[in-house]
């Protein structure tokens, strides 16, 4: 069975509950501190701060020490990515205060060649920070002095960032253009040196992807515009498995890319619909959701999820191992739900809100709480404060607390979690929040 990235010491990353986006590189999101305990009668309210640029996502270090990316920031009528020759590209960490959200310390300006997009930053076990910001990588110290800098060799913005068992990172391009082939960059921790040349896929690949730790070795989980593959990882080198391959194509639909993967219950799990309306054009077939036996990809599970035409989301969904539960959410059309997976083509509503989730959801795995977003864009607000954390109980989706993010519309990035009853949030226009439980 799949382990879970909240169980024991991840190899190659900082001993934390959260020294990466999603918790792990298994992209389970699924959170090993105490839950927030939301009882009746306390609410959940929030401290919010605006950046003077994009906010993408806040990582764990040390006891008490909460880590957030910056980025430039985007016009009002712009839509990532964006490539500048000129002008403010630059991004940037901070550490910041974990109750008041102020800078305690903040990297120089970090170079990104150009290309403003939403990177990733990464805790490594040797307890510097390692981040992927437009074209460049960064190696910081906890006060967030530049230790090392890399310039990648695709001249695009690279989406996701993972540490493997050996330490080493791993990042890919983005696949904005369908006509720019996808290449996994391998580097060092110490001077991020290359290690190898870098692996070409001979397609687009839009997504980040997920890494799994097993006895028949390490993986590397991704998605091109209508197939699922894998990377093997070995001895320092990365190998297409071509003997493993799924597709996710409905044929006769017009439909969008998927993002991320993820990997629980010895399965891949993902979405499709991803690729955003400004890339190609809205497609218009409806959401869905699918599941791949790692042992057999070609026999695929397609989730029906809402059934409306002109589907859009931002990310993956959440499954909950435990559970047997999957998220799954449309962002154009204001839906998210859960269904209980009870064996292959066999899953049960459990529930749906008509709430627009544009975030990267995560689970206390012992309270069953999911945070996920109730946002504000694209249509009527369903919430009258711009874009809301909610919290609700998995099984029933229940709503237990909300809190406003700051952010006026859909904030699109990450949730991290606190020391305490508390978690984060970033936005694509700049608000971070920390919310928490007040008796």
């Amino acid at each position: 069975m799949t382990e879970l990235d909240r169980d024991g010491k991840l190899a190659g990353y900082y001993p934390s509950a959260w020294p990466v986006e999603c918790g792990g590189p298994r992209r389970q999101k699924l959170v090993s501190s105490p839950g927030l305990a939301l009882k009746d009668g306390e609410r959940l309210l929030s401290t919010t701060r605006q950046m003077d640029g994009w906010a993408v996502m806040q990582v764990q270090r040390a006891p008490g020490e909460i880590f957030v990316q910056g980025g430039a920031g985007l016009g009002q009528s712009e839509f990532p990515p964006q490539y500048r020759d000129q002008g403010d590209t630059s991004g940037w960490l901070e550490r910041i205060d974990p109750i008041t959200l102020k800078t305690l310390a903040r990297s120089p300006e970090l170079p990104s060649g150009g290309h403003l997009w939403c990177g990733a930053v990464v805790v490594h076990e040797n307890g510097d920070l390692y981040m992927v910001n437009g074209r460049y990588c960064h190696r910081l110290d906890e006060d967030c002095r530049v230790v090392a800098e890399r310039k990648l060799p695709v001249d695009a913005p690279y989406n996701g960032l993972l540490i493997l068992s050996d330490g080493n990172l791993l990042m890919k391009n983005l696949g904005t253009d369908p006509s720019v082939n996808c290449k996994f960059s391998l580097l060092e921790p110490e001077r991020l040196e290359s290690v190898g040349e870098p692996l070409e896929i001979p397609e687009a690949c839009m997504g980040r992807f997920s890494s799994d730790r097993t006895k028949e070795g390490e993986f590397v989980y991704f998605t091109s515009a209508t197939k699922i593959y894998r990377l093997r990882y070995e001895g320092g080198r990365l190998m297409l498995d071509s003997d493993w391959q799924g597709s996710y194509e409905i044929e006769g639909e017009d439909q969008g890319d998927g993002w991320d993967t993820s990997v629980g219950s010895d399965c891949i799990w993902m979405m499709d619909m991803g690729r955003p309306p400004p890339w190609r054009g809205l497609a218009s077939a409806p959401q869905r959701a699918f599941r791949f036996p790692i042992d057999d990809p070609g026999e695929r599970d397609v989730i029906e999820t809402f059934g409306m035409p002109n589907a859009v989301n931002v990310g993956p969904p959440l499954y909950d191992p435990e559970r047997r539960i999957l998220v799954a959410y449309d962002m154009m059309n204001g839906k998210v739900g859960a269904w209980r997976f009870e064996g292959p083509g066999q899953y049960a509503s459990l529930w749906q809100h008509d709430w627009r989730c544009a975030v990267q959801m995560i689970l206390y795995s012992d309270t069953g709480e999911l945070v996920l977003e109730d946002g504000a864009a694209m249509g009527p607000a369903s919430s009258a404060e711009g874009s809301m954390a909610v919290v609700v109980d998995i099984e029933t989706g229940r709503e237990l607390g909300r809190a406003p993010s700051g952010a006026p519309s859909i904030s699109g990035m990450f949730f991290c979690p606190g020391y305490g009853r508390d978690f984060y949030s970033g936005s694509l226009r700049g608000a971070i929040a920390r919310y928490y439980v007040e008796g």
